[in-house]
């Protein structure tokens, strides 16, 4: 059944524009801009038409910062510290572009405009995509709780990423870096040859506490991204590195932090004259495994739920498997293989 009911979009002296409803009740559309309040008035037009006028204020009230505020709260008993300040970090800059409007205001054409603010800043499409991929998530949530009833960000594709393979540490640049930092600050030294050595990421490695370590030093127990949790192999190297930290009550790394590492990291970089993040050892294990073992393994070890991301180190392989083939079947002039007769094709 269809209720009509008669409604008048106008603009007051503030410059904010407003409905009045029949029996002279005003509502405010919180916004200044002409074409979204008369977008949002037709809306609500159809919406009253239908009975559905009460779903529409509820859609109303809710505020991007109102949104934001459930949403990181929901978060902070689901998600791992790093993720959750991440989101933090994005939503931040969110909300400063699009100010404390309706949630239900920001449109596909909106979000287009938001992500070319971020590239004339000089943000790259992978950190954007990932941005955004953020954002899409929490707005999914806002679709579920009933604040919009469609999710804007699921029009949007992602930016073309050109990414190339990963950055990782050569092993006479690893070897550089070991050797000063053995001199300069042994315990630094450890901690890198336990990233190296387990592959873990670097919030990984500061969340570890004695209960952790298995009773016989044979694996660590590491929660990573979504909660998600892994055994990872201990080397001889880690097991030595970890053992006189077992005493502690608490996190085995209790006075670090993820900020502290990471600034004591490139200040070193700096003196060494080389230009590499500490996540990049993260990459350098992945991709001296690579040479060795299957992408399968690698996965595992990382953590990643999707083989598709540990896809990146794939490139290493073919080199891997190159050398193989030409060790195998006798065609690389440093082995003492020699190949059949039947296969002495290179002169």
């Amino acid at each position: 059944m269809l209720v009509k009911i008669r409604m008048k979009l106008f603009r007051r002296k503030n410059g904010y524009w407003y409905i009045r409803f029949e029996r002279g009740k005003e509502k405010s559309l919180r916004t200044k801009d002409k074409r979204l309040a008369e977008r949002l008035f037709k809306e609500i037009q159809k919406e009253a038409l239908k009975g559905r006028l009460i779903l529409i204020e509820k859609q109303e009230k809710i505020s991007l910062k109102t949104f934001i505020e459930e949403y990181l709260t929901l978060s902070e008993s689901v998600k791992a510290y790093s993720t959750l300040k991440r989101e933090r970090s994005i939503f931040k800059n969110f909300a400063d572009f699009f100010g404390d409007c309706p949630i239900r205001a920001i449109t596909p054409k909106k979000l287009e405009e938001y992500r070319a603010f971020l590239i004339k800043k000089g943000r790259k499409p992978a950190g954007i995509n990932l941005d955004f991929r953020h954002l899409k998530a929490a707005f999914n949530k806002a679709q579920e709780w009933g604040y919009i009833k469609s999710n804007p960000f699921g029009k949007i594709k992602p930016l073309r990423d050109r990414q190339g393979p990963p950055r990782f540490i050569s092993e006479e640049e690893m070897q550089q870096i070991l050797i000063f930092l053995k001199e300069k600050d042994r315990e630094f030294h450890d901690f890198v040859v336990l990233a190296l050595e387990t592959g873990c990421r670097l919030n990984e490695l500061l969340r570890l506490t004695a209960k952790d370590v298995l009773p016989d030093l044979s694996c660590i127990r590491v929660v990573g991204k979504g909660n998600r949790e892994r055994l990872v192999p201990l080397t001889e190297n880690a097991k030595e590195i970890l053992r006189p930290r077992l005493i502690k009550q608490g996190r085995l790394f209790d006075r670090w932090t993820d900020n502290w590492v990471s600034h004591k990291w490139r200040g070193y970089m700096t003196e060494l004259g080389l230009d590499y993040r500490f996540h990049d050892i993260r990459h350098t294990t992945a991709t001296w495994l690579a040479k060795k073992v299957p992408i399968q393994i690698i996965q595992e070890l990382l953590g990643h739920s999707n083989i598709s991301v540990t896809k990146i180190y794939a490139h290493v392989q073919k080199d891997a498997i190159k050398e193989a083939l030409e060790e195998v079947f006798g065609h690389k002039k440093s082995g003492k293989t020699q190949a059949p007769s039947f296969l002495r094709l290179v002169k």
